[in-house]
């Protein structure tokens, strides 16, 4: 499953490398590539989540309950679902990359400050058709174990969908400030390519998340307690984490009691 996903994380990346070091793309047509990516992508996830709701209910789904610190926090009588709680931020973030690339691409060309900003339609929709493979393959190929996938697994595809919305919002801002300020010299931004596809990969990999807490950082974290302390050490403050943790994904991967209770 990790593989997978991490061959389509770089295949969606080869597209618009591809262009912009073989197919001498335009830094403003591969901005437009990389938002359309995660344009596409996030209505694809939403659309597994629908898939999901309706082949394994669960009480995430409907009453879903975020990780400590994040929004939103829920009772099993009121609350967000889970599609409402990932698309809203999702859509408002991508929505806003795309007025400001359109806005500062149009004062850019209309201005003639640099031919990097300018769009070529064949290029787009070479672009826009490579990633489509790749991320139509993926979702089918979810689709095929759906059933099996639990509301985890869902979950988690999701936080790695925001985590591309933010390094795509910092690829935008960044590819834009490299047209304007550099314009778009090709070693520079082909450097920037190559940085935002090991951002990408790094979300799909493993992470490290040990079950007990390094020693040395157990012995620094408890030298500096703070005043208001309550004799708790750092390692159990870790597992207290950790149990906290473990309740709440088991509480989302609940099932609903019965079809017809479920929200309409």
């Amino acid at each position: 499953m990790r593989i997978r996903a991490l061959i389509t994380a770089l295949g969606l990346n080869a597209v618009p490398a591809a262009g912009w070091f073989l197919g001498d793309w335009s830094a403003g047509t591969t901005l437009v590539v990389f938002w359309l990516e995660t344009l596409i992508g996030t209505l694809l996830v939403a659309g597994r989540i629908v898939l999901h709701r309706r082949i394994r209910p669960s009480q995430g789904h409907w009453y879903y309950q975020a990780p400590q610190g994040h929004a939103p926090q829920t009772t099993s009588t009121s609350g967000s679902t889970y599609f409402t709680a990932f698309l809203v931020p999702a859509l408002v973030f991508t929505l806003a990359h795309g007025v400001f690339l359109a806005v500062l691409g149009w004062m850019l060309i209309s201005k003639n400050l640099t031919p990097e900003a300018k769009i070529d339609r064949n290029h787009l929709l070479a672009g826009l058709i490579g990633i489509l493979v790749f991320q139509i393959a993926d979702f089918l190929m979810d689709l095929i174990w759906l059933r099996a996938r639990s509301f985890a697994w869902l979950e988690r595809l999701g936080q790695q969908t925001l985590g591309r919305v933010i390094v795509i919002h910092l690829t935008i801002i960044g590819g834009m400030a490299a047209v304007v300020f550099t314009g778009a010299h090709r070693n520079f931004f082909g450097a920037f390519i190559f940085l935002k596809t090991l951002l990408n990969a790094s979300l799909v990999l493993p992470q490290y998340n040990p079950e007990t807490p390094p020693a040395w950082l157990s012995n620094l974290m408890d030298r500096i307690k703070s005043k208001k302390d309550d004799g708790t050490t750092f390692a159990r403050f870790w597992r207290k984490t950790d149990d906290l943790e473990e309740a709440r994904v088991a509480r989302n991967e609940n099932p609903m009691e019965a079809a017809g209770t479920r929200p309409k």
